[in-house]
């Protein structure tokens, strides 16, 4: 949620660092979250380690203001995978979801966990580097490896199946399973997007999500992946997660943080309110791939719509947060936007 930027690395870096350190941003602010009580998540600390300064386990806390901004982040995510889910309740086929930049995030897991999720396939996608940390983690951990094939819902306690339910490849950069499949992919590269196909069922209702990823990307990137799976599975839907608002003056602050840390924003010009971020999966150019439906909220708005008033109260109890307007500011540059195509999906949003 704006993180203070940090010193530059010296040296040859690979154009995408700066990119792929975002990972580790939003990764340690759902810790805080976590490790504070704004969210519940046993699976977080699995799957990230934060990088601490000498002996001071404080430094993985974040300030409330970003606590609050990824507990309303998470709970318009999970509103809106929840609708999804519901959706597809009445398809012969188990729904299955792609989730796009995924870095550390535990969802398979918690909805692994649930005892109400039909779930086909989740297949996470992300550069080779942060899937191959991820396949180790996920390959030490009991719990982990336990989610990944079929049977009973899972907790932190679960037991390991005899038999590994899992395949590592790609010099163990990919690991894949029945249900689970984490894909060392680059979605600018041609044919990345066929590589998630082989994997998908085309007459099964598709979930595809996107955190912070579109806004990295050059428009028409962005727009071709939209297209392609909006053109190949009937039962469709997308949500997406962006900065929004960038042409004002916090919006400028935003952009000169991200600058510091040699992170430019080409996918997040074309797109600078939530009705614009809406209007992105009804844009004639996605062709066969347009969706029907859009909408878009506001973190400001999910804050008072979807958070509920109870959750509300509990959350200002754990930490003083007296800035209202600071933290009006900040949620109001941050945006999740959804699109559906299909008549089972219809009705999916916030």
């Amino acid at each position: 949620m704006l993180p203070p930027p940090r010193p530059t690395p010296s040296g040859s870096t690979h154009p995408d660092d700066a990119i792929r350190s975002t990972d580790d941003d939003a990764a340690a602010s759902r810790l805080s979250a976590v490790s504070l009580g704004y969210l519940d998540d046993p699976f977080v600390s699995l799957l990230y380690r934060p990088q601490r300064i000498g002996r001071d386990s404080s430094a993985a806390h974040k300030p409330p203001l970003i606590n609050v901004g990824t507990h309303h982040r998470t709970a318009a995510l999970d509103a809106v995978v929840d609708s999804f889910l519901r959706a597809s309740a009445s398809s012969p086929q188990s729904a299955q979801i792609v989730s796009l930049g995924a870095g550390s995030d535990t969802r398979f897991w918690r909805l692994a966990a649930r005892n109400d999720v039909r779930l086909g396939k989740y297949v996470e996608v992300d550069f080779p580097h942060l899937t191959s940390v991820k396949a180790q983690r996920i390959a030490k951990s009991k719990v982990l490896v336990a989610a990944l094939g079929q049977g009973e819902p899972v907790g932190t306690g679960a037991i390991v199946p005899p038999a590994k339910p899992y395949k590592v490849g790609h010099g163990g950069a990919s690991l894949t399973s029945e249900r689970y499949a984490l894909l060392p992919i680059d979605l600018r590269t041609p044919g990345a997007l066929d590589q998630i196909g082989a994997l998908l069922d085309p007459d099964a209702p598709t979930l595809v999500i996107s955190e912070c990823v579109f806004c990295y990307m050059e428009p028409e990137a962005s727009r071709d992946v939209l297209a392609w799976f909006g053109s190949r599975f009937e039962n469709v839907a997308s949500v997406v997660y962006e900065m929004c608002g960038l042409n004002d003056a916090f919006g400028a602050v935003m952009k000169r943080n991200l600058a510091a840390r040699n992170l430019s924003l080409p996918g997040a010009v074309p797109f600078p309110t939530p009705q614009s971020q809406a209007e992105r999966f009804l844009d004639p150019r996605l062709g066969e791939g347009v969706f029907t439906k859009s909408g878009a909220k506001r973190l400001w708005e999910i804050r008072s719509d979807v958070v509920s008033d109870a959750e509300r109260a509990r959350i200002s109890k754990l930490e003083f947060l007296d800035e209202i307007e600071e933290l009006r500011l900040v949620l109001s540059h941050y945006v999740v936007a959804w699109g559906s195509k299909g008549p089972l999906l219809d009705g999916v949003g916030l």
